[in-house]
């Protein structure tokens, strides 16, 4: 609101009077303003208030009714960039592993924050909207919520916004009544008394926080269609198309979640927008994020030294929503009482639980799109393990029936080509799509489903190619394993609806003790290096992967014997699973 003195429109002495009349106009005017202001000022604290007690606390997701953390004692930091990955860049962090993995995530890191996600670029460049994009599990949700927090705190923002405002995509995808932006502001205040019309006067001091573009399932495809007015109520999918194109409130503040498979079409609602990614938790952030979970240092420090000692668990531990899956997982097992060495979930029962979660967290997908999709992934993932390809373009997308790739668990990449941009599709990473690969091959597939432009081979080659000359099919045959774990596969009916074939679990077990009973009678015969020995030992990872104890035992056992007195370095402990 703003005020001025108009000129008197009567001349003194004459008309006196007139100006007694003229200064109590005034002064009723500057009371009304300074009443504004105060009460303005006053709901402000209000509303941080308001604010503080929503997001002090998050509910974890197997939490119990009325269970709950603090969103402070768990939100660990995350590795921001705002600069474009090459392709090679993009290679290399999804076949790493380990601490290399690690160490090329904290080569990709800047100083960028939540908190300069709106400072001045070396061009002096301040952006009104920032996409904060990133995988599907890797914290965009958390960090919008601690944006929240840390703002209500007085942490965060405060000589830039006076109200800041989460706008949830998951929920607003439900809203069938014509709302406002007025609307929404309200939706967030702790009551319909919000001085709406007053917070609106000074766009420039606002801030929204669009969590989840990628969920909403608006087209925004009629851009002529537009609402400049923030209190006149139109459609959910014109009023958000407003915000994003600058139709509305044209001096606020945006910042927008996504997942990178919807930036295609956010792109064509932003102009002049800032693009940051989260990469998912260093080396030390894991190790912070453990001593969090726990909050006990000594159980904390004996689960992060064996998640360490485990490459593939350590590698994806990058991905905050696994690290809260692997740390949930050892905590159960901690309280029970019982030896991580020994009873741990394997690898491929800790993918499956993170398949699980973000299955659940999109429960609006119907059974027979989720088994499509299922399908889709596991041959285009089985298809790019035998062509050792890990880029794909939308061309090898949809030729495995993914014909909008909108997989949680494909992200989209642009990267330049020339004078011009291409876009590609990946894994999270490399072991995700060789965990898709196997799952292809335990799915039961109907006999019109044979592609014959793809370059899948039958899992009998696999295995023959496996022991030869790909020793990186290796970790695909190992999942093969774990997923015909008989509880797995029950559980994979039950929660996919898919068809497991009978026959899979026969034909591996069958391969693995003839290949294990060639090492033991014909043990002799066998070349002894180092690439035999880890290849032989890999069999028993499989079969500590699918849960058969006590085969696994007595054929340790047996080769340990035929191994004693060898003399080589080799040993069987050095190789148990």
């Amino acid at each position: 609101m703003s005020f001025s003195i108009t000129s008197c429109p009567c001349s003194l002495p004459s008309a006196i009077v007139h100006c007694y009349s003229c200064l109590y106009s005034f002064i009723v005017t500057l009371q009304s303003y300074l009443m504004l202001l105060i009460t303005n000022s006053a709901y402000r604290v209000t509303y941080r208030e308001h604010i503080r007690n929503k997001y002090t606390t998050i509910k974890d997701m197997n939490s119990r009714l009325g269970e709950n953390v603090k969103l402070n004692s768990r939100y660990t930091k995350l590795i921001i960039v705002n600069e474009h990955r090459s392709k090679k860049q993009r290679e290399h962090e999804i076949m790493a592993l380990g601490r290399r993995h690690a160490e090329i995530m904290a080569e990709r890191a800047s100083p960028i924050t939540i908190a300069n996600l709106f400072e001045s670029d070396r061009n002096g460049q301040s952006p009104q909207i920032v996409v904060l994009q990133g995988a599907a599990g890797i914290g965009k949700t958390l960090t919008a919520k601690k944006i929240m927090l840390d703002w209500a705190n007085e942490e965060l923002y405060q000589n830039r916004f006076d109200y800041v405002f989460y706008i949830n995509c998951r929920e607003i995808n439900f809203v069938r009544e014509q709302r406002s932006v007025e609307d929404l502001i309200l939706e967030n205040c702790p009551d319909q008394n919000a001085p709406a019309k007053e917070i609106l006067m000074n766009p420039e001091k606002l801030l929204f926080i669009i969590d989840g573009f990628d969920e909403l399932r608006f087209s925004f495809n009629q851009p002529s269609i537009q609402c400049s007015d923030p209190c006149e109520k139109q459609p959910v999918e014109i009023i958000l198309s407003s915000l994003f194109r600058k139709k509305v409130l044209l001096k606020s503040y945006l910042v927008i979640t996504t997942r990178p498979i919807a930036l295609e079409k956010l792109w064509q609602c932003l102009k002049d927008e800032r693009y940051a990614e989260i990469l998912g938790f260093s080396e030390n952030e894991r190790r912070e994020y453990f001593y969090k979970f726990f909050g006990n240092e000594e159980q904390a420090r004996k689960a992060f030294n064996f998640v360490k000692d485990n490459e593939m668990l350590f590698t994806m531990c990058f991905v905050p929503l696994v690290c809260w899956i692997i740390c949930t997982v050892l905590k159960q097992q901690m309280e029970a009482g019982e030896d991580l060495a020994q009873t741990s979930s394997t690898i491929t029962g800790v993918y499956m639980h993170y398949l699980d979660s973000l299955l659940k967290g999109h429960s609006s997908t119907s059974k027979q799109q989720v088994q499509d999709n299922l399908k889709g992934l596991c041959s285009l993932a089985a298809d790019g393990v035998w062509k050792k390809n890990i880029l794909f373009e939308e061309e090898d997308v949809k030729k495995h029936g993914l014909d909008k790739p909108d997989s949680l668990f494909l992200n989209e990449n642009m990267f330049q080509k020339g004078i011009d941009c291409e876009c590609v599709y990946t894994f999270i990473h490399l072991s995700f799509q060789e965990f898709f690969a196997a799952l292809f091959y335990v799915l039961e597939k109907e006999e019109t489903e044979e592609n014959s432009e793809t370059a899948i081979q039958p899992v009998e080659k696999l295995f023959e190619k496996c022991e030869k000359s790909r020793n990186d099919l290796m970790l695909t045959v190992r999942f093969l394993f774990g997923l015909v774990n008989k509880k797995r596969m029950e559980e994979m009916e039950k929660k996919l609806s898919c068809k497991i074939s009978p026959k899979i679990k026969n034909n591996l077990l069958t391969w693995v003790k003839e290949k294990l009973s060639l090492s033991l009678f014909k043990y002799d015969m066998l070349p002894f290096d180092e690439d035999t020995t880890i290849l032989y030992f890999e069999y028993f990872h499989c079969l500590y992967e699918i849960g058969e104890r006590e085969f696994v035992q007595r054929r340790k056992t047996e080769l340990r014997s035929q191994v004693h007195g060898r003399g080589p370095k080799w040993h069987p402990s050095r190789y148990s699973p």
